[in-house]
């Protein structure tokens, strides 16, 4: 019995510290785990501010007399409240039938390293007036 005592008694010991080597391995793991979620969900709500302000910007250009310049106004007045981009570029072009916005902006809050941007786009008609005769 004093032999098997022994023999356990070594194996723990050698075992010592095995605990803290698995923990020191998986803890990057767990918290990665636990961050890219969150990560992710800052990028979501960056992309979905990108869309917003796209969106808007196509809705203040396509109107009959607007210029660009009302499109992208439309887009920064979104922009402005969304706090979560920055390095923002918004190009709206507008022909005499089709009005196209492009938003691209950096993440404004990481919280993994790299390069977190989005882009949106929109595109839609000019808005004319048709005489109800010509209907």
């Amino acid at each position: 019995m004093n032999r098997n005592h022994a023999r356990i008694k070594r194996v723990r010991h050698s075992e010592r510290g095995a605990t803290a080597t698995e923990l020191a391995v998986l803890m990057p793991v767990l918290i990665l785990l636990v961050v890219l979620p969150v990560q992710v969900g800052l990028w979501w709500h960056a992309k979905q501010a990108a869309e917003t302000a796209a969106e808007e910007a196509l809705d203040a250009a396509q109107v009959a007399n607007a210029t660009t310049a009302d499109g992208q106004a439309g887009a920064h007045a979104i922009l402005g409240q969304a706090g979560n981009l920055r390095n923002v570029s918004v190009d709206v072009n507008r022909s005499t039938d089709t009005v196209t916005v492009a938003v691209h902006g950096d993440l404004g809050f990481s919280i993994l390293p790299g390069a977190w941007s989005v882009t949106a786009r929109a595109v839609g008609p000019v808005e004319r007036f048709i005489p109800e005769d010509e209907r």
